[in-house]
């Protein structure tokens, strides 16, 4: 598995390429996470994240994170987590 990032103004895009995972695992890891004591992950950036809608692109989960008022998102943060709860590689285009 394999995501990427990238900038949308104040949002953040993440196009996950999951190969064995269907798009429900996924969001089912991301969010079984975020119940864990405000995130577990090293960075803590998830507890910036507000909102996060997700769409299924064929083989493709795509993610845009909305941060909480007053936040801001790294996508460098968002990368270290998803790291944290999908074990993938990272493939970061931040624009």
């Amino acid at each position: 598995m394999s995501f990427r990032i990238e900038g949308q103004g104040v949002q953040l895009q993440v196009r996950i390429d999951d190969d064995s995972h269907t798009g429900q695992q996924v969001l089912d890891a991301v969010h079984a996470c975020k119940s864990l004591s405000w995130w577990s992950c090293p960075s803590g950036e998830c507890s910036k994240i507000g909102a996060c809608e997700s769409r299924r692109e064929n083989h493709t989960t795509v993610l845009m994170m909305t941060p909480r008022a007053g936040e801001t998102l790294s996508s460098a943060g968002v990368a270290e987590c998803l790291r944290y709860v999908l074990g993938g590689t990272e493939k970061e285009a931040a624009h």
